[in-house]
């Protein structure tokens, strides 16, 4: 599943994971705050990690992962840690 995903959007992924650890919800704005990216981007990013079913996304709406969604994040999550620890 992962092979699907660009680093961009594994980013993504893993924000939103690490944001709804922090509070509930997640919305567009607090993902563009945490990547210090555009609204316009977070859009995309949410519009195309809906379109694999790793994410429920509607406009004005609250974002949470779907449970293959969580897995992947999970795991996106341990490679980049395994990452950091070895560099």
């Amino acid at each position: 599943m992962n092979e699907l995903l660009t680093a961009s959007l594994e980013d993504y992924l893993e924000a939103i994971f690490h944001i709804i650890e922090d509070k509930q919800g997640v919305k567009p704005k607090d993902i563009a705050k945490r990547l210090k990216v555009s609204a316009a981007s977070v859009t995309g990013a949410l519009r195309s990690l809906a379109d694999k079913k790793l994410i429920n996304y509607a406009p004005y709406d609250i974002i949470t992962l779907t449970p293959s969604g969580k897995e992947v994040a999970q795991d996106v999550i341990r490679r980049h840690e395994v990452l950091r620890d070895f560099f």
